[in-house]
C-alpha cells in the first residue's frame, strides 16, 4: 500500500489532551526543562541556550549569516511571530544574522528547483513529505540532519513525524508542524439547529443543506453550509488527496518490486472526483467561485459568517480567529466524513525545515531550528497560529480549556502516513487539472478522469525502479 496507519498509541497519548487546547495568547507558568549538553561540545554555552537543548557553542562560531526561507513568514499571523523568534535568537547570539526569506508554499517546489540549479539555496528552507524524495535525490539538504539535531532532541519528537520526514533511512527535514486533517465547523450553529456530527458524506451534505440559509429574506443565500478550496495549487490539491482517501482511493501504491501504481484509474478516484465537484459546485451548499477559492478565501468566508464547514489541518482555526476574534468559542472540529462502506480515515503530514547541503554553518542552522521548535516557542507558536507542533512535550503544554481541537484528536487514530514518492506533486497537479477542467471547461467527468489517470500512470511509471 502507498500508505499505512499510524501505529496504535503513537499519537493518541499526546493528541487526546489536545481536545482541551486553547488558541489564544496567555502565559505558560510551566518551566521548560533544561537539557544537559555533552561536555565536549558545550564550551561556553549559556544556561539559556541549555534550556532549549543547545549542544553547540554558537557564541564561539564567529560571525555567521544564515538565509532562512520559511513559507510561514508571509502569513499574517505566523510571519510576525517567526520574525520575533529570529530577533530573539539574534539577541541571544549577537554574532549571528538571520535573514528572513519569504516564499509561499504554493511556489516552494519551483523555487527550490530554481535555487538548486543556480546554486543559491538558502541555509534553511521549508520542506514537506510531498517534496522530500526530490530533496534527497537532488542533494538539496544535508544528510546528517539527525546528527546535527542530536539524539535528545530527536527523542522528543513524535515518532510519526520523524517517520514522515524520513526517506530511505535519511531524515530529510526536521518536522515542525503536525498536519492531521479534520473538518472544522460552526459548533454553535450545529447545537442551535440540533445537527448531529456527520460520519458520511451523505450526512455531511444534509447538514450543509440545513446550514445554507437566506438570513434576511431577500432571496439570496447569505450563509452556506460549507466551502471547498478549488484553486489549482498544492494547498487545494493536497486537500483533495485527503478527500480521495475518504472514498478509499490511494493516489499511488508502492509495490514490493520498487514500482508504483496510480490509483487514478480506479472507481474510487472517479467517485471521489464526482462527489468533490458535486459538493463544491452542484449542490448549492457552497459559495460561488469554487475554482478561484483558495485556502485564505475559504477560512475568510467562515470568519465572515458566510460558510460553516471546511476541512483542513488545525492552522485554519488560527486564520479564522485572526480574521474574526469573535469566532473563538464558536468553532469545533470533527473527523473527516467518508463514503458509504469506507472506514474512518484521514491523512497525517508534516511541514518542517531542512538545512542546505551548501550551508557553511550547518551546526548553527541546526541550533536555531532547535530554538525555534523548543517547548517554549512551540507553545507560543500554537497560540499565535493554532498549528499543532510535533514536539510531544509542547503538545501537552498547549492544552487549556478549549475543545476546538477535539476532532483532530479523534482523527489521529485513523490517520495514515504516505511513504515518500517523488512524483507526488505531479499527481496532485493532475487532480487539480481534472476538477478545474470539469468545472471551468465543461469537460465530462469521464474524459477528465481519463486524462488525469493517463498523467498519473505516466508519473508512476517514470518514478518506478
Amino acid at each position: 500500500m502507498m500508505k499505512h496507519k499510524i501505529r496504535a498509541g503513537m499519537l493518541i497519548p499526546v493528541l487526546a489532551a489536545v481536545s482541551l487546547c486553547a488558541c489564544g495568547r496567555g502565559e505558560d507558568s510551566r518551566s521548560v526543562p533544561e537539557t544537559e549538553a555533552p561536555a565536549e561540545s558545550t564550551g561556553s554555552i549559556s544556561q539559556e541556550a541549555l534550556s532549549y537543548g543547545s549542544t553547540f557553542n554558537v557564541a564561539g562560531a564567529g560571525d555567521v549569516i544564515l538565509d532562512v526561507m520559511i513559507t510561514s513568514l508571509g502569513d499574517s499571523d505566523g510571519g510576525p511571530y517567526l520574525r520575533s523568534v529570529m530577533e530573539d535568537y539574534m539577541e541571544l547570539y549577537p554574532n549571528v544574522t538571520l535573514n528572513p526569506v519569504e516564499c509561499s508554499m504554493n511556489d516552494l517546489y519551483t523555487t527550490l528547483i530554481t535555487q538548486t540549479t543556480a546554486g543559491t539555496l538558502p541555509d534553511i528552507f521549508t520542506m514537506t513529505e510531498a517534496y522530500s524524495a526530490n530533496c534527497l535525490e537532488m542533494g538539496m539538504g544535508v544528510t546528517n540532519l539527525e546528527e546535527l539535531l542530536g539524539q535528545d532532541y530527536m527523542d522528543g519528537l513524535m515518532d510519526a513525524a520523524v517517520e514522515n520526514a524520513t526517506v530511505d533511512g535519511t531524515l530529510v527535514y526536521m518536522p515542525w508542524q503536525n498536519n492531521i486533517t479534520a473538518m472544522v465547523y460552526r459548533k454553535d450553529l450545529f447545537e442551535e439547529k440540533g445537527i448531529e456530527i456527520p460520519k458520511t458524506w451523505d450526512e455531511f451534505l444534509e447538514a450543509a443543506k440545513t446550514l445554507t440559509e437566506d438570513l434576511d429574506g431577500d432571496g439570496e443565500i447569505d450563509r452556506y453550509g460549507c466551502v471547498f478550496a478549488g484553486t489549482r495549487n498544492d494547498s487545494a490539491e493536497s486537500r483533495f488527496q485527503t478527500f480521495a482517501l475518504t472514498y478509499g482511493c490511494d493516489f499511488v501504491t508502492a509495490n514490493e518490486d520498487g514500482s508504483y501504481t496510480s490509483g487514478f484509474s480506479t472507481d474510487a478516484f472517479k467517485n471521489a472526483m464526482t462527489s468533490f465537484v458535486d459538493l463544491a459546485v452542484n449542490e448549492g451548499v457552497t459559495p460561488p467561485g469554487f475554482v478561484e477559492t483558495g485556502y485564505s478565501e475559504a477560512y475568510t468566508m467562515i470568519a465572515a459568517d458566510r460558510a460553516c464547514m471546511f476541512f483542513s489541518p488545525s492552522n485554519v482555526l488560527g486564520g479564522i480567529y485572526n480574521a474574526n476574534p469573535d469566532m473563538k468559542g464558536k468553532m469545533g472540529s470533527f473527523p473527516m466524513p467518508t463514503a458509504d462502506g469506507v472506514d474512518p480515515v484521514t491523512s497525517f503530514s508534516s511541514v518542517g525545515m531542512t538545512i542546505s547541503s551548501t550551508s557553511e554553518h550547518p551546526e548553527v542552522a541546526a541550533d536555531f531550528l532547535k530554538y525555534m521548535t523548543s517547548v517554549k516557542t512551540s507553545v507560543t507558536w500554537n497560540e499565535a497560529t493554532c498549528r499543532l507542533p510535533v514536539v510531544e512535550e509542547a503538545l501537552n503544554a498547549i492544552c487549556e480549556k478549549d475543545d476546538s481541537y477535539a476532532g483532530f484528536a479523534q482523527a489521529s487514530d485513523t490517520a495514515v502516513i504516505y511513504p515518500p514518492f517523488a512524483g507526488l506533486a505531479e499527481l496532485r497537479d493532475a487532480s487539480g487539472e481534472c476538477w478545474q477542467s470539469i468545472v471551468s471547461e465543461g469537460v465530462s467527468v469521464e474524459e477528465a478522469v481519463q486524462i488525469a489517470a493517463d498523467r498519473a500512470e505516466e508519473a508512476a511509471a517514470s518514478y518506478s525502479k
